[in-house]
Parts: structure tokens; sequence; C-alpha cells
């Protein structure tokens, strides 16, 4: 006996913004996990180029790598499963991110491409959950 309520595919959402919003932060998590593994590439030794060695940067850098290893991988997941600890997660490493190529412009330098990404993906995100609630307030 096939249960049908199990095997049907799911309707569409009653908000669609919800729909929206998800497709989004599971794309930022692929991102997310791509530049975490990247960090782990330069820690592996990996990348030969001179100054991207995990044993010639600096010790700033070195804890950049790591610290960026770790929370962008762990975001990538909280994100992906859709949980409030991966948004917390992910708005925490782009604000690191953004720190240190403003505010720490003189030890890491300024980098306005990661800054701008940063900042335009987290105000695409603010956007998508304004509309995701305003979109639940109106069906209720």
């Amino acid at each position: 006996m096939i249960d049908h309520e199990v095997t049907q595919l799911p309707s569409e959402p009653d908000n669609p913004w919800s729909l929206a919003l998800t497709i989004y932060l599971r794309g930022i998590a692929a991102l997310l996990m791509l530049l975490g593994l990247r960090q782990w590439l330069y820690i592996a030794g990996i990348f030969n180029e001179p100054g991207w060695t995990f044993e010639s940067m600096t010790t700033e850098w070195q804890f950049v790598t790591i610290h960026l290893a770790v929370v962008d991988l762990v975001a990538a997941v909280g994100l992906w499963m859709r949980v409030s600890w991966g948004n917390v997660l992910w708005v925490y490493a782009a604000v690191f991110e953004i720190a240190i190529h403003t505010v720490f412009a003189e030890t890491f330098g300024l980098d306005p491409i990661i800054v701008g990404f940063h900042a335009v993906s987290l105000a695409v995100f603010a956007a998508l959950v304004f509309m995701e609630r305003r979109g639940e307030a109106q069906l209720a």
C-alpha cells in the first residue's frame, strides 16, 4: 500500500517569499562552503603562491584564516538546515570580514569586493526576511 501523502511532491507554499528566502540562503550556504574549504586549502598548504602558504602568513592572517575556516563551514551547515544559529553565524562572519577589510584595513588590506559582496548579500537577506514576514502577516 502506498501512502500518497508521503510520495506527493510538496505543493506551492502559501508564502512565495519563504521559498525565495530558502533558495537564497541555500545559495549563500553553498558559497560559504566553498569559501570555508578555500581557507582549509590555505591551511593544508595546497596553494604554494608566495605569501599564501599558512606558514608564511602573519599571525593575524593565520588567526583570520583558521577563524573563517571554521565559522564559514558551520554557518554553511546552519544556513542549509535553515536553523536560526546558521543565520546568526553567517551575519557574524559577514560583519567580521567587513570589519577586517575596513576598520582593520591597515593590517588586512582594504578589499572593496569582499566588503561590497557582504554588504549586498546582507541587504538582500534583510529584504527577503522583511518580505517573508509581510507575506505571513497578510496570510494571517
